[in-house]
């Protein structure tokens, strides 16, 4: 049974040397391996071009991949401006946070309070909506966004304002006049529901506390960062600097934000997105952790700071992030400030299946990552246990006791052995399958591989020993059960 979880392999040979004389590992290893796995996700044909930025422990590392339009020869560069999509929020949350900080507002203040007019409306059974629920999108209205802005958006999605070179018919005072007639059926911060409402809402609200725009407040905090190279909603004067995204082969339109900027909007570099991150790993500013506390749970797996995503896990510890879809740019920034690394990852494609690719490909550097200066053997290792699977297998055993040099996982052991299986030397993957069972003697995937191997080798007895194990380990392995009652048919 295939199953991707955290890593592709890579073809990068480490030598010959024993396990006494390996080298601490350096940066540009991991880096190495973070080229390989790029280049493999471009093999598939499905994205045009990458962007990566990887920080950790005071190393730094960014490089791009492919070509902005196939057959172009235009590779992005440290020039090339992205659209971040909804990544813009948190820039918000960070300057929602620095004025809750100089006390320019707080969480539970009720927003009518910033509004001019009557919104006697923004409020369920007596409960308004407070800065804290603009924040977490836990706002309580029967439909997430305005009929208007739904409109509009379907509008700039399908290219109309590109195609026809048209002025956007949607502004802040629409948005403003819908939300009059919009209606809540839940009572404020108890459910979640992703919108645009409340990011443009906090954009308006800072407007009226600083008496100044949303985007000059904005550019003051991209003029701290040294982030000059990051604009909001005016591209007139960048546009040809702006990498075109895609859906597939279709070449998708920009995606405009006609309102002030709160939810979607920004375009930046690769480099000037790099400061941010380093921003939040290395400055000791308050607003950090500030933007970053949790601000709802609803045990449902929501957890939410200042317009990021914030949690706990095993190895990082304490993370925070925030991915960005536009129609064809798919983006995404993590900071993990307990194991002090962060990672930016952007690709110019948003169909499934780059979709996925994406996915997949983000997994592959975290893992490594969050290891490091541990470095994967299997990957090290995968020209040898390709090309000479048992030679290099005996080097893997060798090596893999040096437990502060190497680690291995199930997943870069199992996409190698099908690697073997699928070009045909089904004794080369038994070999790396057996290896799997070795190592993950409690992973019922690993019994199963190496009874696909093993039936493929038509080795039925074994095969049969193998999948009965896995569904011991978990006796809804459905894969196994359909082999079982092949084998059984084989048989007779």
């Amino acid at each position: 049974m295939k199953k991707i979880i955290f890593a592709f392999t890579i073809l990068l040979f480490f030598g010959c040397k024993t396990s006494k004389e390996i080298k601490k590992p350096v940066f540009t290893e991991l880096t190495n391996l973070i080229d390989k796995y790029a280049s493999e996700t471009l093999q598939k044909n499905n994205i045009n071009s990458l962007a990566i930025a990887v920080y950790k422990n005071d190393n730094f590392y960014h490089n791009y991949y492919g070509e902005i339009d196939k057959n172009a020869g235009n590779k992005p560069n440290d020039s090339t401006l992205f659209e971040i999509a909804s990544i813009s929020k948190v820039f918000l949350g960070s300057l929602v946070a620095k004025a809750v900080l100089e006390y320019k507002l707080t969480l539970n203040d009720d927003i009518r309070m910033y509004l001019k007019g009557d919104y006697a409306n923004l409020e369920f059974e007596g409960t308004p909506i407070t800065i804290k629920n603009l924040l977490t999108h836990t706002l309580g209205f029967k439909n997430k966004n305005p009929k208007g802005l739904v409109e509009f958006n379907k509008k700039v999605k399908s290219g109309y304002y590109e195609k026809n070179n048209e002025p956007y018919n949607y502004n802040i005072n629409d948005f403003l006049n819908e939300l009059k007639n919009s209606k809540l059926n839940k009572k404020p911060g108890t459910f979640y529901q992703y919108n645009s409402v409340g990011p443009e809402l906090l954009a308006y609200i800072l407007e009226q506390v600083y008496n100044k725009s949303y985007k000059s407040l904005l550019k003051k905090f991209f003029i701290k960062l040294e982030m000059n190279n990051t604009y909001l909603n005016d591209y007139s004067k960048i546009r040809n600097r702006i990498a075109n995204g895609y859906k597939g082969d279709t070449l998708m339109p920009l995606e405009r934000n006609p309102l002030l900027g709160g939810t979607a909007g920004i375009v930046t570099t690769l480099p000037d997105l790099s400061k941010f991150m380093k921003f939040q790993l290395k400055s000791k500013n308050s607003l950090i952790k500030e933007s970053t506390t949790k601000l709802f749970d609803n045990n449902d797996g929501d957890e939410l700071g200042y317009l990021w995503e914030v949690g706990e896990a095993k190895e990082e510890g304490f993370y925070y992030l925030k991915s960005g879809t536009s129609k064809g740019i798919q983006s995404v920034i993590l900071i993990c400030p307990d194991t002090n690394y962060g990672f930016i990852l952007i690709a110019n494609n948003t169909s499934d299946k780059a979709f996925n690719n994406w996915v997949n490909l983000y997994y592959s550097i975290e893992n490594n990552l969050i290891k490091y200066p541990k470095m994967n053997l299997v990957a090290l290792l995968e020209k040898d246990l390709l090309s000479n699977t048992d030679k290099a297998i005996k080097k893997y055993k060798k090596l893999i006791v040096e437990e502060n040099a190497y680690y291995t996982n199930a997943t870069d052991l199992n996409n190698l052995g099908y690697k073997l299986l699928n070009a045909e030397k089904n004794k080369e993957a038994i070999s790396i399958f057996k290896l799997l069972v070795l190592e993950f003697s409690d992973n019922y995937n690993a019994y199963d591989s190496l009874g696909e191997a093993y039936f493929k080798n038509k080795d039925y007895k074994k095969a049969l020993l193998n999948y009965n194990k896995s569904l011991e380990l978990y006796p809804n392995n459905s894969n196994a059960k359909k082999y079982i009652n092949k084998i059984n048919k084989i048989e007779g």
